[in-house]
Order: C-alpha cells, then structure tokens, then sequence
C-alpha cells in the first residue's frame, strides 16, 4: 500500500479514537447536567440516583424501608447492599405473591439493568431497616450508603416522609 492508500484509514482511525473517549466523557456530562438540575442527588459510574427515602412512623415501629431510584445510563450493574446507623441492619427485599398473599422476601442483589432505571418504590424492591435505632419522624435525615457490584460505594442522605408518602394519599391533603 502506498502512503497516499494509507492516509484515509490513519485519518478515520484518528476519527474513532477520537469519538471513543468523548462517547464515555457524554454519558458523564448527562450525569452531571441531570444532577445540577436536580433530578439526581448522586451519581456514580454510569448510576444516576435520586433522594432516598422512608415513611415517618409510629415511635414503637423497629423496622421501616427505604426507597429510591437508580438510572443506569451504562451496562447491567447490582445493588448488593446498603447500610445506615439508623437500623441494626439493612436487607434488600422484594415483594412476592405466594398462596393468594403478598409478602416480603430477603434478595442477595438486585439487578440494575443496563439503559433503564431500577425504581425501589412501596409494594416492590426495597431496603428493609431492621431494629430502627430512633423513629423515623417526618422530616428528619439520615445517612445511607449504597453499595453496587460495578460502580462501587457512594454515601447519600434519606429524607423521611409523611407517613402515606408513596400510597397517593399524600395528594389528597392539598
């Protein structure tokens, strides 16, 4: 092949090699746009996540749930786990209908498909907190770390929430 055959495969080489790297910096950016108009609290890797959050309860409750919502604007991840001081322990649990009733059962993980959000929302996936530490009161925040299989630990902060926040009811009081 002589030079003049090869400058057109280098300059579309140089193009793609070029493309590449802004194609990952452009998932970033999407990222950090939707978080500066706050539509997420956090990111991480390709995770955008929005404020977790919990249910006031009644002073004598020891277990509550957490909710929250993961977009993945990469390929599969997991959330494998969460802490917060507030429980003596966290699970990640589903719901499931089993002999005509619903009921929670613990997961090892939940799957945070690739291109889509994972929602933990009352009646599905959630975090169980279990030996709640103080009661959860309306308004009050707490620490909660998220642990996820590929993008790794990142710390946030849970709002707790009126008592029927998530059922609809919360709109029938305005």
């Amino acid at each position: 092949m002589n030079k003049k055959n090869m400058i057109k495969p280098l300059a579309f080489a140089a193009a793609l090699a070029c493309a590449l790297p802004s194609a990952w910096v452009m998932a970033a950016d999407v990222h950090s746009a939707e978080a500066a108009k706050g539509i997420y609290v956090a990111t991480q890797g390709n995770l955008g996540i929005t404020l977790p959050w919990s249910r006031a309860l009644p002073p004598s409750a020891h277990t509550g749930a957490l909710f929250v919502s993961i977009h993945n604007q990469g390929g599969k991840d997991h959330l494998v786990s969460a802490h917060t001081d507030i429980a003596d322990k966290t699970e990640l649990h589903t719901h499931v209908h089993e002999g005509g009733l619903m009921k929670m059962q613990q997961v090892e993980q939940i799957e945070v498909p690739a291109g889509a959000t994972l929602e933990l929302a009352p009646g599905g996936y959630h975090i169980m907190l279990i030996g709640l530490r103080e009661p959860l009161r309306e308004g009050m925040r707490f620490p909660v770390r998220l642990k996820f299989a590929v993008a790794g630990s990142v710390e946030l902060e849970a709002e707790v929430k009126s008592m029927d926040a998530g059922t609809g009811a919360e709109h029938l009081h305005h």
